[in-house]
């Protein structure tokens, strides 16, 4: 109904009419749209990316807090006094005890002093039964029974390296720690035989590590500290050892090292970012809801719709009134077009105005006096459209190639050292300078053959010792000329669609001989330039092969694999010299595939004669 009423039946005043507001509706809706989407991308992202600031100072911070915690427990650690009173069997209120006590807390004294921003509790339990804690609910400590714990087996083998235990330690966390503290704990070992002879235990007070972060927290924001999934720190304390590993935007999280990104989380829309702190490899994780930091735009967004609403309707009465001033001329100048269709070139439509239809009308009367000179114009215009679709399938083969070249590029960058990836760009800017860069269409087949090899050599870096190519290619054609890229997509083919889903080495022969065919007056000389590119990939089925467009031929195997790459080569090559040229294409299932380009053979684009 609607096609039958608006594009045949009516009026040319109606379709202006409904065209125009299409033309008004549609762009300034999309615009506003995109815009807005944008500008709430672009505002989640510099806020994302602040919060990642934050996060990154937070966590220099905590990497400063627990070198502090390293420092303190080496002032134990390595003191003369604690370790000999771990090896020492020492009576209870003897000299001895006594004198390892003051040592003690000497060392405390100067560690208060020297660390007085952290709130800890430092215990020391030695095998041989010492026990000496800041906290008295420590005084009691069986070490036999701690023994038999996973955390004491994993310090004594660490040897003197500290271990940072979030979760709570049976037989060493009591009642007085509700508040989920970290433990620094290292073993103290013999020098001779590295076997343990005593414990030295940091606790980290969880409020020295809110400390960290809750002078950065905004309204509504929420900062959580987290080691292997679990919550050690938090400012709301119903997130306590949960476990974010249920979370399917963890994995993102748990996967690198910083970053940021949107999900749902609490209820609402997130703006996620999370830092890794580098002596222990927990995250720092922020979230803050995408409400409050869109709350502003969204206002803004109400007051556009109401003015995109009263310039719908100013449109409409703008357009009603053009589209009736336009209707009359047209309608002449209809008429007058039906005298010139029944042969009366002596038709001149009056001019009124200067406007586009005054234009117009004044063009037709110059159309019918310059028609017969118009037919030479059609002619040219053949001509240039030829080469239109010359440069047209030329333009189609830069960007696809360069897509694929960036992506094994890119691919690169996670497999390759840095060298190799800067080489392969240097042959990647060696191949644009040939391919892109150059305007010539006509180049040396020599060059031709370098703008493969830099090709080949990116893609032999990608693949490793899995692909080889060898060019048995003779020394008197390299002087003639071709056009260009008209090898690397049949490689490039080759590599991506039959060599890479083969297990295994992969081999392209790449030939090129001058062929001589006396009975062909294809040319000049009577010869042509063949190239045969051969895999030994998976090759293709007949149900894979689809013929070429316009080539007349009864062997099945002449046909076109894996769409642009081969067509667009063959049909270039056609373009340029006949239909008696182009690709012909043999293969069978797990045999290879055969690529066989024929071209003539010419030193300048005069001697062509197709």
């Amino acid at each position: 109904m609607f096609r039958k009423w608006f594009i045949r039946n009516s009026s040319v005043q109606n379709k202006f009419l409904l065209s125009t507001l299409c033309l008004i509706i549609i762009p300034l809706g999309l615009f506003g749209i995109i815009s807005f989407q944008v500008s709430k991308q672009s505002i989640e992202s510099q806020v994302s990316q602040l919060n990642l600031r934050i996060l990154g100072q937070i966590s220099e911070k905590a990497d400063m807090l627990l070198d502090d915690v390293i420092s303190l427990s080496n002032t134990f650690y390595l003191n003369r006094e604690v370790n000999y009173g771990f090896t020492t069997q020492i009576s209870p209120d003897s000299y001895e005890e006594l004198q390892i006590r003051n040592e003690f807390d000497r060392l405390l004294t100067s560690s208060i002093y020297s660390f007085a921003n952290l709130k800890t509790d430092i215990t020391l339990l030695g095998l041989n039964g010492l026990t000496l804690s800041t906290n008295p609910l420590d005084s009691k400590l069986n070490i036999q029974i701690m023994k038999q714990q996973d955390w004491y087996r994993a310090t004594t083998e660490a040897k003197g390296q500290i271990l940072w235990i979030t979760e709570p330690i049976p037989g060493l966390a009591t009642t007085a720690y509700d508040d989920h503290s970290v433990y620094a704990v290292r073993s103290s070992n013999r020098f001779e035989s590295w076997a343990p002879i005593g414990l030295v235990i940091i606790r980290i007070d969880e409020s020295t590590l809110k400390n960290l972060y809750a002078g950065s927290l905004d309204d509504n924001q929420e900062i959580i500290i987290v080691n292997d999934g679990q919550i050690i720190s938090s400012n709301n304390p119903s997130f306590a050892y949960e476990d974010l590993k249920s979370r399917a935007y963890y994995e993102k999280i748990d996967q690198y090292e910083s970053g940021f990104f949107v999900d749902h989380e609490m209820g609402t829309d997130q703006l996620i970012a999370f830092q890794t702190i580098g002596k222990t490899g927990w995250k720092l994780i922020s979230y803050t809801p995408t409400r409050t930091v869109l709350a502003n735009i969204n206002k803004i967004q109400t007051v556009v719709i109401v003015v995109f609403a009263i310039v719908v309707l100013l449109s409409f009465g703008a357009s009603y009134f053009m589209a009736r001033r336009l209707a009359i001329p047209i309608k002449r100048l209809y008429k007058d077009f039906g005298r010139v269709e029944e042969g009366d070139l002596t038709v001149r439509s009056p001019v009124y105005s200067e406007d586009e239809i005054g234009l117009l009308t004044l063009k037709f009367n110059q159309m019918v006096e310059k028609l017969k000179a118009s037919i030479d114009d059609v002619k040219r215009e053949q001509q240039n459209k030829r080469r239109a679709e010359i440069q047209t399938l030329q333009s189609q083969i830069n960007p696809h190639f360069l897509y694929n070249t960036l992506a094994s590029i890119r691919f690169m960058l996670y497999k390759h050292k840095q060298e190799t990836v800067d080489s392969v760009i240097v042959a990647l800017v060696r191949l644009l300078k040939q391919s892109i860069s150059k305007e010539d269409e006509w180049i040396p087949v020599e060059e031709e053959l370098d703008i493969l090899k830099n090709y080949v050599y990116i893609q032999q870096i990608r693949q490793g010792d899995m692909l080889e190519v060898r060019y048995e290619v003779e020394d008197n054609i390299l002087a003639y000329r071709t056009i260009k890229l008209i090898l690397q997509p049949i490689v490039e083919n080759a590599i991506f669609h039959g060599l890479e889903p083969k297990k295994g080495k992969g081999t392209i022969v790449i030939k090129g001989y001058l062929h001589h065919d006396n009975l062909q007056p294809s040319n000049l000389q009577g010869r042509d330039i063949v190239f045969e590119v051969i895999d030994d990939g998976i090759g293709m089925d007949r149900s894979a092969l689809q013929p070429f467009p316009e080539v007349q031929s009864s062997d099945h195997t002449r046909g076109l694999s894996h769409g642009g790459g081969l067509l667009n080569v063959h049909e270039r090559i056609q373009l340029h010299f006949g239909q008696q040229y182009g690709v012909i294409l043999e293969s069978a299932v797990n045999a290879g595939t055969k690529v066989t380009l024929r071209i003539p053979a010419f030193y300048k684009r005069e001697d062509i004669q197709q």
